[in-house]
């Protein structure tokens, strides 16, 4: 039986495990980051060879696509869309306003927020990188079998954006977790 932490979660058995254990037998390769870091590294390459181009990041191509898909958004609209905090997608977008591939204006509902669309010059972009970036999906996928696809994105999904603990139990907090022995 698995021991469990005063909340009723599943205790990790690295708890059981002095740093020193841990560091040892830890294999870098096996490791969700460490994997996901190279799956980056995989994802940019391709992204780079099928778009031909380098100028706009993923990220951005990200900005346009929705911009074209959604029309108009506020930042904070565009922030949940495409997943980045809010600082973070201001400078970007200030970037692609310089570029004249979006506009930017005060949102008139909201002085204190801004609305951004995308401009003539960022759909043409768009239009260039979209059949590079849809096989993209493909050419990541590749080396699994067709049947194992949908269940592996099904999982990253999952990992990536993880359903909220329920109101009732929330995670716990530094003070209440046992800290690993040391030997």
């Amino acid at each position: 039986m698995k021991a469990s932490s005063s909340k009723g979660e599943p205790r990790s058995a690295l708890w059981d495990k002095s740093p020193d254990e841990i560091a040892v037998n830890l294999k870098l390769d096996k490791g969700l980051g460490f994997l996901v870091r190279l799956l980056d590294t995989r994802m940019n390459v391709l992204y780079e060879q099928l778009t031909a181009q380098n100028d706009i990041t993923p990220r951005q191509f990200g900005v346009l696509l929705t911009l074209h898909q959604q029309g108009t958004l506020t930042l904070t609209e565009l922030a949940q869309h495409i997943r980045v905090d809010r600082s973070t997608l201001g400078e970007m977008i200030n970037r692609m306003v310089k570029r004249s591939l979006i506009s930017k204006r005060d949102n008139g509902n909201d002085r204190r927020s801004a609305e951004v669309q995308l401009a003539p010059a960022g759909k043409a972009v768009l239009l260039k990188l979209v059949i590079g970036a849809a096989e993209l999906q493909t050419a990541l996928l590749a080396p699994l079998p067709a049947e194992d696809r949908a269940h592996f994105m099904r999982c990253m999904k999952r990992v990536a954006e993880p359903e909220p603990p329920a109101a009732t139990t929330g995670p716990p907090d530094a003070k209440s977790r046992k800290q690993p022995h040391a030997k």
